[in-house]
Order: C-alpha cells, then sequence, then structure tokens
C-alpha cells in the first residue's frame, strides 16, 4: 500500500514538473529594455492568438505596449508581423536596420520614441520588404545621431519638440515616405542635408517651421520626388522650410512645397497684399511674387502688380491660395534665391484663407410726427457688410429708446443678400414717433 501509494505521488511530481516545466518553455519573457539584444539579428512574428513575439539567438520575448527594443551594437530587425506591434520605445546605441512587410507602432511618455545613436537604415533595401513604422515621443519622436537612409516603407514621428531630429544627413529614395510633425516646434530638423531622391516623398510639419537645414540642403530631385514643409506660424522666426544656409532646391521634375495653414490674412477686393513685403517667412524662399503663377481654390484670387486681389462676385471662406514657379526664365533671375532646374517646381500654398470683400449699404430714416403725410428725413447712416452675407434689414432699424413713443411701419427692401455690383444699396425705413 505504501509503495503504490509513494509511486503515485512520484508520478504526480513528475507530471507537476512537466507541467511548470512546459510552461517556462511556452510563455516567452516580455522583452524590457534590461535585455540587451546585442546585436543579434531579431525578427518579429505574429503568432496564432496575434501575439507579437521577437526571437533573436537570446530567445524568444512578448512584445506589448510596454516593452522596450534596447541594443547595445548595431543590430537588424526584422519585421515578419502580420499584426501591428505596439512598444513603448526603441533604443539602438549602435545602428538600427529594418527591414520587412510589418507595422511597428512606437508610443511612450518618456522624451524620444525612437533613438538611434549612429545610422537609421528603414527598408534600405526594399527587396527585403517595406513597412511601416510610426513613432511619438514626448519631445521628440525619431532621434539620430547620424544618417537617416531609405529606400521605400513609411516612418513617422511625433513629438512636440521635433517629429524627426537628425544630426546629418536624410536621404530618402525611391517609394520611401517620411514625416514628422511637431506641435510646439520644428517637424524635421536635420544638421546637414534633407533630401527627396527618385520619388521619395518627406513631410515636416510644425508650429515654428516644417522642416529646417542648419548648414546644407533643403533638395528634392527627379520626377515624383518632393519636400513640403507646413507651418502653422506665418509670423514665425523660420520659414515652412528654412534651410539656414538659404539653399532651397528642387531640380529635374521635383517639388519643394512651403505651406501656411490658416496664415490670419484676408483677400480684398480693394487693397492688395503683398507677401513678400508683409511676411519674412514668404520672402525668405521668394523675392518676387511677380515670377509665381497664381490661383485659389475656389477661383477668386489674382495677382497684380502690388499684389494679390479677389474676384467680388466670387466670395469664399477655407479656401487655398497657391503660387507656382517653374518657368526656366525666372528660375535664373538674380532675384529668386530658390534654386530650380530641368523642371524643378516651387509651390507656395496658404490653406485656410478667406475672402474679406465688404460693400456700403445706405440706410435713410424718415419720421411722421403722427401728423399729416410727409416722413421728413430724420437720420441717414451707412452700414458695411460683407459681401455675400445675408443683410436682414430689420438689423438696422433706429432704436428711439424706452422713453420716445414711436411705431415702426416698415422698410422699401426684404431682407437679401449682399452683392456689390457698382450700384448703390439704399434701404429707406419709415416711423411715426412723437420725439422731443
Amino acid at each position: 500500500m505504501m509503495k503504490a501509494l509513494k509511486a503515485v505521488l512520484g508520478t504526480s511530481a513528475v507530471v507537476l514538473g512537466f507541467c511548470l516545466l512546459g510552461g517556462i518553455e511556452s510563455d516567452a519573457a516580455v522583452l524590457t529594455a534590461n535585455t540587451d539584444l546585442k546585436g543579434y539579428d531579431a525578427t518579429i512574428t505574429t503568432k496564432s492568438d496575434g501575439t507579437n513575439v521577437l526571437k533573436n539567438k537570446l530567445g524568444e520575448f512578448e512584445l506589448n505596449e510596454d516593452s522596450a527594443i534596447y541594443s547595445s551594437k548595431t543590430i537588424k530587425l526584422t519585421l515578419n508581423n502580420s499584426e501591428p506591434v505596439n512598444i513603448e520605445y526603441v533604443y539602438a546605441k549602435k545602428t538600427l536596420e529594418l527591414i520587412g512587410k510589418g507595422e511597428m507602432n512606437v508610443s511612450t511618455s518618456g522624451d524620444i520614441g525612437i533613438n538611434v545613436g549612429e545610422h537609421f537604415k528603414a527598408f534600405k533595401t526594399t527587396k527585403y520588404g517595406v513597412g511601416k513604422v510610426t513613432s511619438e515621443g514626448a519631445k521628440v519622436g525619431l532621434r539620430v545621431h547620424n544618417e537617416i537612409q531609405m529606400e521605400g516603407g513609411s516612418v513617422e514621428a511625433f513629438g512636440a519638440e521635433y517629429g524627426i531630429y537628425c544630426e546629418n544627413d536624410i536621404k530618402p529614395y525611391y517609394s520611401a515616405v517620411l514625416k514628422g510633425t511637431s506641435s510646439e516646434g520644428t517637424g524635421i530638423w536635420a544638421y546637414r542635408d534633407i533630401y527627396a531622391w527618385k520619388g521619395a516623398t518627406v513631410v515636416g510639419e510644425g508650429k515654428v517651421s516644417g522642416a529646417r537645414s542648419i548648414i546644407a540642403h533643403i533638395q528634392a530631385e527627379d520626377a515624383g520626388s518632393s519636400i513640403t514643409g507646413i507651418s502653422h506660424n506665418i509670423n514665425s522666426s523660420l520659414s515652412a522650410l528654412h534651410a539656414d544656409k538659404q539653399m532651397l532646391r528642387a531640380y529635374s521634375g521635383a517639388v519643394v512645397r512651403e505651406e501656411y495653414k490658416n496664415p490670419g490674412f484676408v483677400i480684398t477686393d480693394d487693397v492688395a497684399l503683398n507677401l513678400t513685403s508683409s511676411y519674412k517667412t514668404v520672402a525668405r524662399n521668394m523675392s518676387n511674387m511677380a515670377n509665381y503663377v497664381w490661383s485659389s481654390d475656389p477661383e477668386s484670387v489674382y495677382n497684380t502688380s502690388s499684389g494679390l486681389l479677389g474676384d467680388v462676385t466670387k466670395p469664399f471662406s477655407n479656401g487655398t491660395i497657391t503660387g507656382v514657379r517653374k518657368d526656366p526664365k525666372t528660375c535664373a533671375r538674380k532675384d529668386e534665391v530658390t534654386q530650380l532646374k530641368k523642371n524643378g517646381t516651387h509651390e507656395v500654398i496658404f490653406s485656410g484663407t478667406s475672402s474679406y470683400y465688404i460693400m456700403p449699404v445706405i440706410t435713410r430714416h424718415y419720421v411722421n410726427p403722427y401728423s399729416g403725410t410727409e416722413y421728413p428725413l430724420y437720420k441717414e447712416v451707412i452700414h458695411y457688410v460683407e459681401v455675400g452675407q445675408l443683410v436682414k434689414v430689420d438689423d438696422f432699424m433706429i432704436d428711439f429708446g424706452a422713453e420716445a413713443e414711436a411705431d415702426y411701419e416698415g422698410a422699401d427692401k426684404a431682407d437679401f443678400i449682399a452683392v456689390k455690383n457698382g450700384s448703390e444699396v439704399v434701404i429707406n425705413y419709415y416711423y411715426k414717433a412723437e420725439l422731443d
């Protein structure tokens, strides 16, 4: 009996031990910054239950929103995950290379989302996959000490101070898309060049500036390539695309594009707006408005020798005004600082603009003092109303005050939409009133 009991207990212990060991083997530890991946090639995959894991020579690790990827040496990370992987941050002390077709989203309450000590090679060799990466940090979304190199895929970064901060060159090629957004500062900041080559797309958006290069160029080259800088402050100390050495370039069919969102100005039909004399940000990369072809959506705005005016018959709100220069004759002129060659284009866009076309409405108020049939003119007032707005005739009635005995008899015009066509608009009002 005792031997049988020992046998059963022994068997149970073995089974329990096996289960415990099995549990340890099947449940991967969550990857944190405490684990140095030491530069060993790593791959992220998605399990059948939807869990994302990272595998390399050191083992298998589970990835969740609290995970951090850290490597003290240059590391290649393959994104083979079928479900987006969401982690807290990435810190590569040396070079970080990304390949594969998966999606990785980094979001941290710390200062930097992805921090790279040397080169950031995101989908540089597209035959090994074209994936997507987003990164958000409290101050900087993506910080790279050396170069950013891309040939495809998408990288988007967000931060309060900088979306992307790079201490050397930014070099996207081919189908690569690189975007940096800052809520308070500059979308993309580079100490050296910001390039877009052979079809690449670069977009920087910020409150102070869209993209800034400290000592070198902001240059788009080859058809399909574009660099766009979006600024939320036309009165900033920096332009939407701001090369400190004033080297803004578009070559061989490429586009450099500046956009100022909600600039705050209005278009009128009588006072021309000269953008280059009114705004230093615009004048930095555009010397002469006459060298640009101007249009608006909706159609209303046109350029004159004095600046922009609008067609009073076409009032608009939340419109877009665009100036485009690509004429080879103006490209070579000394009065333009932005360099264009071989069908390169410079676009300057002002979005969120409105017209302010006003017109006078003459109101004449006639008062009968409760005697006879005559209505002598009591007062004439000129009101200025916005073209395209509904004018409510009764809004211009005279209030004689609570102490006066008065009866409003009406006006000779009904409510109308204000249209400025050169004719004088007069509204006659009639009252009976006993006035002191």
